[in-house]
């Protein structure tokens, strides 16, 4: 049985690097900037389409500005391929579609993106993170649609409504996913 460690190790690792792409969405569609810079290694880059560099740290940077502009966003992780290519590295790519809903000279619209997230990560200090991730968009999708959310209608009932930020209702019912620590 000298290959069940290795294997178990294995899956281990994917796991930990699948938590950690869960983290970044979760950073996203909750606004949470501290999260979101705790999952990229230091020096890493994003290649989001968004930043001129590149750089991780440029992405970070901007995100209070890009998601201030979003009054929804939410991101759904699908197929999700991770290879692991040695002790502290790995590859994956991530299938995702990210529904965004904002406005445009005050016409309220939704744009819908199927996409891929082409990942390498690194383990340091205990720590699966980002060390390289590229933004690969496949399809999408716009329409107008209705500057308010109204998640109070007669098939969701009084369902509490979400947010980008401390105010999300998970925040007060969870305790072990606070803001800005990775779940």
């Amino acid at each position: 049985m000298p290959t069940a460690l290795p294997n178990l190790d294995a899956l281990i690792a994917k796991d930990e690097i699948r938590d950690l792409v869960l983290n970044y969405c979760r950073a996203m569609d909750r606004g949470d900037v501290a999260l979101a810079e705790s999952l990229y290694e230091k020096g890493a880059h994003d290649e989001h389409g968004l930043n001129a560099t590149n750089t991780a740290e440029e992405f970070i940077d901007s995100i209070g500005d890009l998601l201030g502009g979003l009054a929804t966003l939410q991101h759904n992780v699908t197929n999700h391929l991770i290879r692991i290519t040695g002790s502290d590295t790995a590859e994956g790519e991530a299938y995702v579609v990210a529904y965004h809903r904002a406005e445009r000279a005050g016409v309220g619209y939704v744009l819908i993106t199927g996409g891929r997230y082409l990942d390498r990560y690194s383990k340091r200090e205990d720590r699966w993170k980002f060390a390289h991730r590229k933004c690969v968009a496949d399809w999408t999708h716009e329409f107008s649609a209705p500057l308010a959310s109204d998640v109070k209608n007669p098939v969701s009932g009084n369902l509490a409504e979400g947010r980008m930020d401390e105010q999300d209702p998970s925040y007060a019912f969870f305790t072990a996913f606070p803001r800005g620590e990775r779940a």
